[in-house]
């Protein structure tokens, strides 16, 4: 499989491709994690949060996505990360990899280098870990979810 990956402000999308992100993001945290909650919110509209997209090119459908917005950390500015999600069917192909390094490149570029924020459920600590992400505060519960707090500061 290979995929187009694209970075777009939700302005920017189609009525379609906004419907395909939130169906997307509804299937995995709302149906898959059973998280019964509200998985649209307003983060998603504001000009700077940029939406990370990744198209099936056979299918041409939305097969993983991740959003990146200015944000801040005990009053440090951060580039925070989250969202991340793929299509079932395109799990194990190395999209997630894709997807990741694609919002880590954004983060630097668009964000000045600034440091990358992430609340990431623990059991995908050593994954976040292995792109350099740290521990930076204590885990909590999310929609009966426990989440770890981890950043990654980039060298100067």
């Amino acid at each position: 499989m290979t995929y187009t990956i694209s970075a777009a402000n939700l302005s920017h999308l189609s009525p379609l491709q906004v419907h395909e992100l939130y169906k997307l993001r509804v299937d995995v945290f709302v149906h898959e994690q059973q998280c019964p909650y509200a998985e649209i919110d307003d983060t998603d509209a504001r000009d700077s949060t940029v939406h990370i997209l990744a198209i099936d090119d056979e299918t041409q459908q939305l097969a993983g996505t991740a959003r990146v917005f200015p944000s801040t950390l005990d009053g440090e500015e951060v580039a925070q990360f989250g969202r991340f999600a793929l299509d079932k069917q395109a799990r194990g192909t190395g999209l997630g990899k894709q997807v990741m390094e694609a919002a880590l490149q954004y983060a630097a570029v668009a964000m000045s280098g600034q440091p990358v924020y992430l609340e990431a459920q623990a059991p995908l600590v050593d994954y976040y870990g292995a792109y350099g992400f740290k521990v930076c505060g204590a885990l909590f519960d999310d929609e009966g979810i426990p989440h770890q707090p981890m950043i990654l500061r980039r060298e100067s």
